[in-house]
């Protein structure tokens, strides 16, 4: 029972951290192209802790289920919602998320699953070192490493599309925890391998051309580019609604499937 605890917790964690360098990656290009970005948090729900800073409000929220980066004007209605007196500082329009240029916003919404993209890279060169490989190769298995789980998730994607594989083939966080149960008896270098494809496949999953998600966001944004034509703020939160629905449809879905291989 307590090893079981101890993995649900090691589970949380990593997910959490994968989370928190996605979010990273989001606020660093963000602070870079002058959006202001009113709270970086790490967990959700209630808030535990926080502090102020010149800008950003930094706070540690009660639920270990990833965190998020919240940009002025991130949403249409968001400049709306968020009272001016609130912020620390007087905020100018030119540093609203909807107000920086398309190639901006674009590189803002990519940031996150590159950070992850990344931070995978880095688990893999650390692997390989503690293997006893010299820093050159390491370096270079690292890129070797970090293409092969893209490629295997993409294949994955693509069997499952062609109903090669079914959403039983697929686990979420419950069926995680088993995983992570099994690299861990391995020791280290085996945990951070799992967690370098992990952070691949959330980078990945994140770029996909899918409503709610940030390659869903880039795509609206480069039909607009290319047609010249801004989607409909309305239609655009609509859509991303009924895709955020239709995830939460899809993860629930695979939590039951996690729930019913544990009791079968």
């Amino acid at each position: 029972m307590l090893n079981t605890v101890l993995m649900v917790i090691l589970t949380l964690l990593i997910l959490s951290i994968l989370v928190v360098v996605h979010e990273w990656g989001h606020y660093i290009v963000a602070k870079k192209t002058g959006v202001y970005v009113i709270e970086f948090a790490i967990g959700m729900g209630p808030v535990l802790f926080s502090r102020q800073g010149k800008e950003t409000r930094f706070s540690i929220r009660a639920l270990p289920i990833g965190g998020f980066c919240r940009m002025y004007g991130e949403n249409e209605d968001e400049e709306e919602e968020v009272e001016p007196e609130s912020l620390p500082i007087e905020v100018d329009e030119s540093r609203s998320f909807q107000n920086k240029s398309k190639g901006q916003r674009l590189a803002i919404l990519v940031a996150g699953a590159a950070m992850n993209i990344i931070f995978a890279y880095l688990c893999l060169v650390v692997v390989f070192l503690l293997k006893g490989t010299g820093l050159g190769p390491s370096l270079l298995n690292g890129v070797q490493a970090t293409v092969s789980f893209g490629g295997t998730i993409f294949q994955s994607l693509g069997m499952l599309v062609t109903g090669q594989l079914g959403l039983n083939d697929f686990a979420g966080p419950i069926g995680m925890v088993g995983m992570v149960s099994s690299f861990y008896q391995y020791g280290f270098a085996a945990l951070l391998t799992f967690t370098a494809l992990i952070s691949v496949n959330l980078g990945v999953i994140n770029l996909l051309p899918l409503p709610a998600l940030d390659g869903g966001q880039a795509l609206i944004l480069i039909i607009e580019k290319i047609t010249g034509k801004e989607l409909d703020p309305k239609k655009a939160a609509t859509i991303n609604y009924i895709g955020f629905m239709a995830l939460m449809g899809l993860a629930l879905v695979i939590a039951v499937n996690d729930v019913l291989r544990i009791m079968g």
